[in-house]
């Protein structure tokens, strides 16, 4: 597949909803042992093996079997159809044609059925990163819906503050 430079944009933006490097938190999760409780603590932890499974060992299609409902609703609108299955191969897709894409979340915050993630997308080595923010909603500790916002790297800066 050959993306142009405004489609190759939006597929890295799109790569970058699943952005994670060195996962926080624990190496196991409870809900891949039947043992999840649908607390704030154990949605934290399957989005970020989720991410971990996802993109750091390059297997979104086992991923998203393990962790997302089959119903899941994308509202990324790259994604066509906003199906899980149509972010699978859209992700499989973009990984191919990003093989040296690194990711790290920087922040992580857990209320209820919601998932807040804050990370950085280097789309390949020496370049600027994107600021990523992925939201997720669980139900049953099965991810059920994914939303984000991308800003990517600034042209200029004006304020001292980093994004990151």
């Amino acid at each position: 597949m050959t993306l142009g430079p405004a489609r190759r944009t939006a597929s890295i933006i799109a790569v970058a909803l699943l952005a994670l490097a060195g996962c926080h938190g624990s190496q196991s999760v409870r809900s891949a042992q039947g043992q999840c409780t649908g607390s704030a603590q154990d949605h934290r932890e399957v989005v970020l093996a989720f991410y971990r499974l996802a993109l750091i060992e390059r297997r979104p299609r086992e991923a998203f079997e393990q962790y997302a409902a089959p119903g899941m609703i994308e509202h990324k609108p790259d994604v066509p159809a906003g199906t899980r299955g149509a972010v699978i191969s859209y992700l499989e897709e973009l990984m191919a044609e990003l093989p040296q894409a690194r990711w790290e979340v920087l922040r992580v915050a857990a209320e209820g059925d919601i998932v807040f993630l804050h990370a950085r997308f280097v789309p390949q080595p020496g370049a600027a990163p994107y600021a990523i923010v992925d939201v997720f909603r669980l139900e049953d500790c099965r991810i059920v819906e994914h939303w984000d916002v991308v800003a990517p790297p600034p042209k200029t800066q004006s304020n001292p503050n980093p994004r990151f």
